[in-house]
């Protein structure tokens, strides 16, 4: 079964069915069964995106996306823990003003990003 947890803000607008219908796609993508895979998608502001692109890959600016790895094996139990998608809600927000697209039609593009920083 696939674990996918998802943590955003408040009054964020976009349902947890989308999100994970979104990311299972993306998995799809990549060839990846969705019963066999945990992945976690996080919602951040900002500041916490900056801070995070500072911390991990030392860049000091407001990323729309980064993916933190864990595993592309399964465990004992089957699963692969393929770790971590961070995505920027303002620059998400922007980015689908600016380019005159649906926020779920740039969400499924960066998620489809995010798993591929995953599985690289």
């Amino acid at each position: 079964m696939v674990v996918i947890e998802i943590k955003h803000p408040k009054n964020w607008g976009l349902s947890w069915r989308l999100v994970n219908k979104l990311a299972i796609r993306a998995l799809k993508h990549f060839g990846y069964n969705e019963k066999e895979v945990e992945l976690s998608v996080y919602f951040v502001g900002r500041d916490k995106a900056k801070k995070l692109n500072i911390d991990y890959r030392q860049k000091s600016y407001i990323p729309q996306v980064l993916g933190f790895p864990m595993s592309k094996e399964k465990d004992v139990d089957g699963i692969i823990h393929l770790g971590d998608i961070v995505i920027c809600t303002q620059k998400l927000k922007y980015e689908s003003v600016f380019l005159n697209k649906k926020i779920e039609v740039v969400l499924r593009e960066w998620l489809v990003h995010g798993v591929e920083n995953l599985v690289k």
